[in-house]
């Protein structure tokens, strides 16, 4: 008894075709599922780091850590909102003379130990504007400020 084959041979392209299709199909499933559970191996990490600082401070709250323990807790709490916390000073003037409104200005932005970064725009209604940002350290910077920075930073301490 022979079995006719005859309709492989005729059809074999669309058979192969229809097979690497669903072979891309199943790739973008298995590629799409493996972006879904990095993202939530990544969700996880984030929540397991954030359970350990609850459970640092249920201890502290539980009175399970020593004075000198909840002192240092303390202590890089306060240097931590120091450091957060920061003193801003803007001036807003006018770069290119009496044909333009005070369109450029300094920002800077410091901690309470001066440092931090000072901004400033140079408008220009010619088209070309510019934006320049140089670091501050202990109230000064290593490039030259302008008058304006140095109000800005004047003005942020």
């Amino acid at each position: 008894m022979a079995v006719n084959m005859g309709w492989l041979n005729t059809y074999a392209g669309e058979i192969t075709l229809g097979l690497l299709v669903l072979q891309g199909l199943w790739f973008l499933i298995w590629f799409g599922t493996w972006l879904k559970l990095r993202a939530h191996k990544k969700m996880i990490g984030r929540f397991r780091d954030q359970l350990e600082e609850g459970d640092r401070l249920r201890e502290l709250l539980k009175g399970e850590l020593s004075a000198e323990s909840l002192s240092d807790f303390l202590r890089q709490l306060k240097e931590s909102h120091r450091r957060m916390k920061g003193r801003m000073g803007l001036v807003r003037y006018n770069a290119i003379g009496e044909r333009a409104t005070d369109m450029s200005f300094s920002l800077a932005l410091l901690d309470d130990e001066q440092n931090g970064v000072v901004i400033s725009s140079l408008f220009s209604n010619q088209g070309q504007s510019y934006i320049y940002a140089k670091p501050v350290e202990k109230g000064s910077s290593t490039y030259r400020l302008s008058a304006e920075e140095q109000q800005a930073i004047e003005q942020a301490r």
